[in-house]
């Protein structure tokens, strides 16, 4: 079963099931976060590498090389 993170946090969320239904649990950020919302681990690494090159990875230039 593949596992699912949290878009705040980026953690693991908790599966819950009961009577047909599925929900997802965020034990850091202690909400439910719906089905619409939640992240596969390829989300979290494009999420986590697009943040980095917002970042600063190209000091200021603009991303214009020097």
């Amino acid at each position: 079963m593949e596992e699912y993170y949290c878009p705040t946090c980026f953690n693991k969320l908790e599966r819950l099931s009961g009577c047909g239904t599925v929900g997802y649990m965020c034990n850091t950020c202690k909400h439910l976060v719906s089905k619409q919302k939640i992240l596969s681990e390829q989300d979290v690494a494009d999420t986590k590498n697009h943040q980095q090159n917002e970042t600063g990875s190209d000091h200021g230039t603009g991303g214009v090389p020097d």
